[in-house]
């Protein structure tokens, strides 16, 4: 049987649960998963309770810095000339500056200890996700290792705000295959790379176990505008303007509140806005939440808004979506795959509060329209984003580009390794 590699930059992570969803469908397919993390997740730092499994299984590699650098040290010895290669490389795709280049430096490091954990495991395909500096360690693994490959699943929209600096082109151009979350990334994927490694670029949505996000309940009270807000207090997710706008619907004669799940560095700045605003007793700041918790937010929600700059494909938008709320979204990246204007949801332009206001305006204005929406998202997400679904078709991604159950990678692409074990990756 087939073994993968799976690498993130923190799994189990509370804002990576769809990379567990996807490990999980593609065992359920019959390839076994070897989870692997570059940094170790803590219980009380993002990973949740019933992910003590996952935790437990997961192979970090910076689990001891002192481990790390006793493994690099003897490979220093023992493969000298893999090594350099392995730092030359990471070396030419670092840009410029002491602290990039010392930080390129430890990925070539993290990428040794990943290669040399796959050997001893006899795996030589490693999947990651996010084309961030986890790409980086499994692309240097490759040059350490030739026996090795790797595939990619990129998601935007935070790959492509400095795609030179993530040296984007070399990371996808390098893979055996690329998995984009949608046309939307795929499209911004083949911007920025050669039309020769673009028939190995493939869209695989991400998923939701649509049994588990089963509908929410008929609320007793349906007469407020209950809004739902889930992700990191950061400036792209446009919290500031959500909460101008839900201060306008007073005005407006809406019963409403706003509930904001998550964290991150503005919230402090946020709930001084809510004061300021005069909406504080309005909007609550729960705090972040695992799957789990989210789930009863969701019953006592009935719409879900994301008020976002950009965006890949959003899961929390297919989670409420499967649980049939009605969603406001902005109309950014991938969004409009997923929700359509008028049947499953509201799309509004971004940075625009009066959309945002206007939308509010009218799900609060027409219950059998929330639920309609509701219903028709539901079935959106279970016609195209079902985990188990999109699971299988990572399987037959794998099948196609790995060669068979020990795991002999098929070259393709610029890491193709001669028989004199030299990569084409010039550094």
């Amino acid at each position: 049987m087939l073994t993968l590699a799976y690498l993130n930059t923190e799994y189990p992570s509370l804002s990576h649960t769809f990379v567990a969803r996807e490990i999980r469908a593609i065992r359920e397919g019959g390839l076994r998963v070897q989870p692997f993390s570059v940094r170790k997740t803590r219980p009380n730092t993002g990973a949740v309770d019933s992910w003590a499994e996952e935790r437990a299984e997961t192979i970090s590699l910076l689990d001891r810095p002192t481990r790390l650098l006793s493994k690099f040290t003897r490979a220093i010895f023992t493969r000298p000339l893999r090594v350099l290669r392995c730092l030359r490389t990471s070396q030419s795709l670092s840009p410029p500056g002491v602290r990039e280049r010392f930080r390129h430096f430890v990925y070539a490091m993290e990428g040794v200890r990943l290669a040399e954990e796959m050997k001893s495991l006899e795996l030589t395909h490693v999947h990651v996700h996010m084309a961030n500096n986890g790409a980086m360690v499994a692309l240097l693994a490759c040059v350490f290792e030739s026996s090795i490959s790797y595939s990619l699943t990129i998601h935007g929209s935070a790959e492509f705000f400095d795609v030179h600096r993530l040296a984007l082109k070399e990371k996808a151009e390098n893979a055996v295959f690329v998995r984009c979350i949608s046309d939307f990334c795929r499209a911004q994927v083949m911007t920025w790379t050669s039309n020769d490694s673009w028939s190995r670029f493939h869209v695989v949505h991400c998923g939701v176990d649509v049994e588990k996000f089963s509908p929410r309940p008929a609320a007793d009270d349906d007469s407020s505008l209950r809004l739902l807000a889930v992700g990191r207090f950061v400036p792209i997710k446009a919290y500031p303007l959500l909460l101008e706008a839900c201060s306008g619907l007073d005005d407006q004669g809406v019963e409403w509140s706003l509930e904001l799940v998550g964290s991150g560095p503005l919230r402090e700045e946020l709930e001084t806005r809510a004061k300021r605003l005069g909406i504080e007793d309005r909007v609550r700041f729960p705090g972040p939440m695992g799957e789990e918790q989210i789930t009863a937010v969701f019953d006592r929600s009935n719409v879900l808004v994301v008020s976002s700059f950009m965006e890949g494909v959003p899961v929390v938008l297919m989670e409420a979506m499967a649980k049939e709320l009605a969603v406001v979204a902005t109309r950014v990246g991938g969004v409009q795959e997923l929700v359509e204007d008028g049947v499953s949801g509201w799309l509004v332009s971004p940075s625009s509060v009066e959309d945002l206001t206007t939308a509010f305006v009218r799900a609060y204005q027409s219950r059998k329209t929330l639920r309609d929406m509701g219903r028709e998202g539901r079935r959106r997400v279970r016609a195209s984003f079902d985990a188990s679904a999109n699971g299988r078709e990572m399987r037959r991604l794998f099948d196609r580009y790995v060669a068979d159950s020990r795991g002999a990678a098929v070259s393709v692409g610029g890491l193709d390794i001669d028989a004199n074990s030299r990569s084409r990756l010039k550094p």
